[in-house]
């Protein structure tokens, strides 16, 4: 729940600059950092594959919303079922 509050508040603040592009170092580095405190431990190296593929589904035009909701609930899900489910979300954005 933290995660996506944190990353509400990054789509807010990255929009709200309208010279910024839709995605730096700067996005990345929070991404990453907000990602990693909130999957835990074992599940930390989800985090930089998933920046990576933000980063290039931006690139193509897909949503950055859409990309940071579905890439926490990859990070945060409990069951491979549910991992699976964000997953899917993740590669229709």
């Amino acid at each position: 729940m933290r995660l996506k509050a944190l990353v509400l508040t990054l789509i807010i603040i990255t929009s709200s600059c309208g010279s910024s592009p839709e995605w730096d170092e700067s996005h990345k580095t929070n991404f990453l950092r907000a990602c990693r405190r909130e999957a835990g431990y074992e599940k930390q190296d989800l985090c930089t594959p998933l920046a990576t593929e933000i980063e290039d589904k931006i690139k193509l035009g897909a949503s950055k919303s859409c990309l940071l909701f579905a890439a926490n609930d990859i990070a945060i899900a409990v069951e491979p079922d549910q991992r699976e489910q964000a997953r899917q979300q993740f590669d229709s954005c």
